[in-house]
């Protein structure tokens, strides 16, 4: 009897070691198991190590105005909005007008277009060059002008006669209108007017609303030549509203080259001090040589516009 119960005790003792090894490694399974559940739960979310990434746009912002976009970034700093790259100064700008053509030849005239600058040519209407002198500044590339004859202080005195068929102050408005529309018309490829003499009537308000309303109607600027101090031309001009100017320096009342030089430096002075000057001399060959002259010692020091480039 005690012999079979030890026989059933030593049966026994491996089974129970088996469950309870099995019991331990199911307890331990569990242990993990729910470890693991919690730690999901009650574990906060890694920290971002980077900036968060912006969402992209496809159009770029719109600047408000007066203020500065930007500029994407090129591997070199973004220059400061007060960061200019500046080319150099800019010159001050000379319009050179050139008063009677008509009267010269035309081996004058063609010597002085050969001038490689912009320069206005004043042509006088009924002369015997009038048109061949239009056709060669035309051709050169030069801006044509209706020199207008117009009555001056002294006429019929000695050098007064302003030439045929010229405006005169006692005419009728009528015949005045007539014949500033008569002159524009001789006058080929002209793009503007300025006076011939004319210190009788440039003073004259009521007279030159007639000649600046013709010149308005061919669709012309208009250049006071200033030849009477007390002028009105550009004022009414300029209440017309049609691009107008003044002339400020005369070139050639001395025909002799260190007196043109002088007044050519007067003007270069002026441009420099204004920004701009409108300067006239006459085609005398004396003033031609001269210009020859001037005119490339000129280079660098200002530069030489069209004299409507000019009018405001």
């Amino acid at each position: 009897m005690a012999a079979r119960k030890r026989s059933a005790g030593h049966r026994s003792t491996p089974v129970l070691a088996f469950w309870g090894v099995a019991m331990l490694l199911l307890g331990l399974g569990l242990g993990l198991f729910l470890s693991n559940q919690g730690c999901k739960k009650k574990a906060p979310p890694p920290k971002e190590t980077h900036e968060p990434r912006r969402p992209e746009t496809t159009h770029k912002p719109k600047a408000r105005e007066g203020s500065a976009v930007a500029a994407p970034a090129t591997g070199k700093a973004a220059a400061k909005p007060t960061d200019q790259v500046i080319s150099g100064p800019t010159l001050p700008r000379l319009a050179l007008v050139i008063d009677d053509f008509g009267y010269a030849p035309p081996e004058l005239v063609r010597r002085l277009c050969a001038q490689p600058v912009p320069f206005a040519a004043a042509i006088l209407p009924y002369q015997e060059f009038t048109q061949e002198s239009a056709t060669i500044a035309h051709g050169a590339g030069k801006e044509i002008m209706l020199h207008l004859p117009m009555e001056p202080l002294g006429y019929p005195g000695p050098g007064k006669d302003p030439g045929p068929d010229a405006v005169m102050f006692a005419l009728s408005e009528t015949e005045m209108r007539a014949r500033v529309r008569k002159a524009l018309l001789d006058v080929p490829w002209r793009k503007g007017v300025n006076n011939h003499m004319g210190s009788r009537i440039t003073p004259d308000r009521t007279r030159m609303t007639w000649i600046l309303q013709e010149i308005k109607a061919a669709h012309c600027f208009f250049l006071d030549s200033r030849t009477e101090k007390e002028s009105v031309a550009y004022d009414v001009a300029v209440e017309l509203k049609i691009p107008a100017a003044q002339r400020k320096v005369f070139l050639d009342d001395d025909k002799a080259f260190e007196a043109m030089e002088k007044q050519w430096l007067r003007a270069l002075s002026l441009a420099k001090a204004e920004g701009h000057v409108i300067i006239i001399g006459h085609i005398y060959p004396e003033t031609v040589e001269a210009l020859e002259k001037l005119i490339p010692r000129s280079q660098g020091q200002v530069t030489f516009v069209k004299v409507s480039e000019l009018t405001r």
